[in-house]
């Protein structure tokens, strides 16, 4: 009786597929979230650089309103939307006579992994681009 035992204790058959099975959870959930973080970090650079070289259209014309800018600025993503990006601008006086405008904006995305909580990471900052007298 002690044969059929010894056999049943040492088989390893299924072994493998157990390991698979708690192990692959946690792998998953490491690669998703490596990815999704890595992705919205990617949108956030993007959102700031798209920002900066739209910015070069208040350099050149004045004028331009916080539409025009938008627009210019959602031209330049490809990753990020531009519904995801609050932008805002105010004019600034530096000094007696030097005119800025403050370009302000607010990219806000949602990562989702699996087996973790939703979480919410905000990519903010602002700029500051000459105004020449028009």
């Amino acid at each position: 009786m002690t044969r059929p035992r010894r056999r049943w204790r040492d088989c390893e058959s299924g072994a493998t597929a157990l390991e698979l099975a708690l192990v692959m959870p946690v792998f998953i959930t490491l690669v998703f979230g490596i990815f999704n973080y890595g992705w919205a970090i990617y949108c956030g650079n993007e959102v700031r650089n798209a920002v900066e070289n739209a910015s070069r259209l208040l350099i050149e014309d004045p004028d331009a309103s916080l539409d025009d800018l938008r627009a210019a600025v959602g031209a330049r993503l490809n990753g990020a939307s531009i519904n995801d990006v609050t932008l805002s601008m105010a004019t600034e006086t530096v000094g007696t006579s030097t005119n800025v405008a403050r370009i302000s904006w607010t990219y806000a995305y949602t990562v989702d992994t699996p087996f973790i909580d939703q979480t919410l990471l905000r990519f903010d900052s602002s700029i500051v681009a000459p105004l020449r007298a028009g």
